[in-house]
């Protein structure tokens, strides 16, 4: 009997939840589930979890979706005539530069000099020729991730100046761009344009972008591209995209060996309201030798491109370019030389 003194006091000492205390933490907990399904801050949340659980990488720009290929095709380093590139390194963020094209018949001759100032979170490029017509640019980091840009030129024909002003987040594993291109503010006209990009696995992004121009204010036009972009491992990238509905470009790079880079592009056109149908497709590589650079390309309208550019001494280098397009009967050849100090 004594022992069942403590064990009665004990069952007295535990406090057992009423009836009615459980059914309102019933009700809070049916409120709550309730709450979850019609708050849209949850499923973000929730969504925003798993993304940071996968540990997905940073996609890059919208713009650069095709930038391997664009470092191996010839498109943007060919030129006639006669070049000469001269840079000077004044400081460690400041650095002057000097070109002089060679004219050639019913070209001038043209100089132009340039600018650029760069530091952790600045940078500044202008140049002008020597018919005054300026560029500009600049990019300012607030932070790691967020960054705004601007662009200017002012040309001696007006129909060819601009100003492009835009601001570009990087998140974790996605980056968003908005865009102002010669924009008013009086009667709305301008260009704008609004990207996203998206990495859905460690491999694959895709993303879009929304264009809307009024190049009057009573004409409105939009359009929308697709992009997707598929790396399967270091050494090779697709990349599909979409302009607008008229226009589908799509590419492949593959480095070949550590040397040796190859890539292919297509690009094809519909525009049923001009009964406009073209497909053009080129392919590319590019060689790095010990003290060299060789680079070549062909395309569908029988037009090879060749360049050579030698470095003969550190910051001295000499460049041979070649075109020859075999329908038109038309060939280009250039020589210049890069100094630098």
């Amino acid at each position: 009997m004594a022992d069942a003194a403590p064990t009665h006091a004990l069952a007295e000492s535990i406090a057992v939840p009423a009836v009615n205390d459980m059914k309102i933490k019933a009700v809070d907990l049916e409120d709550e589930l309730h709450f979850k399904f019609w708050n849209p801050v949850h499923y973000y949340k929730a969504l925003n979890q798993h993304r940071m659980r996968l540990n997905l990488p940073n996609p890059g720009q919208f713009e650069m979706l095709h930038k391997e290929i664009k470092t191996t095709m010839l498109t943007n380093f060919t030129f006639d005539g006669g070049r000469a590139d001269m840079a000077k390194i004044l400081s460690p963020n400041f650095q002057v530069m000097h070109s002089f094209q060679m004219g050639l018949p019913g070209q001038p001759s043209a100089y132009e000099f340039a600018g650029v100032y760069a530091d952790e979170h600045t940078m500044m490029h202008g140049k002008m020729d020597t018919d005054f017509n300026l560029q500009a640019r600049m990019n300012y980091g607030f932070t790691k991730q967020l960054q705004f840009k601007a662009q200017a030129q002012v040309m001696k024909n007006d129909s060819q100046s601009m100003l492009q002003v835009e601001g570009e987040y990087t998140g974790a594993d996605y980056t968003a761009n908005v865009k102002a291109i010669n924009a008013s503010p009086v009667d709305g006209t301008g260009i704008y344009l609004a990207s996203y990009l998206q990495s859905l696995t460690s491999k694959l992004s895709v993303g879009a972008e929304l264009l809307y121009q009024s190049p009057m204010a009573e004409i409105q036009e939009t359009s929308l591209s697709l992009a997707m972009r598929y790396q399967p491992s270091e050494d090779r990238v697709w990349a599909t995209q979409t302009q607008g509905s008229n226009m589908l470009t799509t590419s492949y790079w593959r480095k070949v060996s550590d040397k040796c880079e190859a890539g292919a592009e297509l690009v094809m056109l519909n525009v049923p309201t001009q009964d406009r149908r073209e497909a053009s497709c080129s392919a590319g590589m590019k060689y790095e030798f010990a003290a060299s650079t060789f680079r070549a390309m062909a395309d569908n309208f029988g037009k090879v491109s060749v360049l050579l550019e030698e470095r003969l001494a550190p910051g001295f280098s000499f460049i041979v370019s070649g075109e020859m397009d075999h329908f038109k009967g038309e060939n280009k050849f250039g020589l210049g030389f890069n100094l630098e100090s």
